[in-house]
């Protein structure tokens, strides 16, 4: 926070008052800004994880398995990754759906 406030002391004007040169330099500087994460919580917290069965083994169309006939595979089993917000909930209820189609 100290790096902003040295780097930009313009920021607490009014809108205004700020240059075209301050808003491009203040636009570079968040365009390639770093993020460097120093560690995870675990398992414990996690809200999403990666993996689960290859979606290029199972049907986009029913959901069966290809290796295994009448077996089928839905929702978080699959390695679908999505945003947080009840995403996972609606893939869950969608592929069950279609899934249950076929079944």
């Amino acid at each position: 926070m100290e790096l902003i406030k040295t780097e930009f002391p313009w920021l607490t004007e009014r809108s205004a008052q700020i240059s075209n040169e301050q808003i491009d330099s203040l636009f570079q500087y968040l365009v390639n800004f770093d993020i460097a994460p120093n560690g995870t919580e675990g398992y414990r917290t996690a809200e999403v994880t990666l993996g689960g069965v290859n979606t290029n083994e199972v049907s986009s169309k029913t959901f069966e398995s290809q290796k295994q006939k009448g077996l089928y595979f839905i929702g978080e089993v699959l390695d679908v990754t999505g945003w947080l917000g009840g995403y996972n909930f609606q893939w869950a209820w969608a592929s069950g759906f279609c899934a249950g189609q076929y079944v």
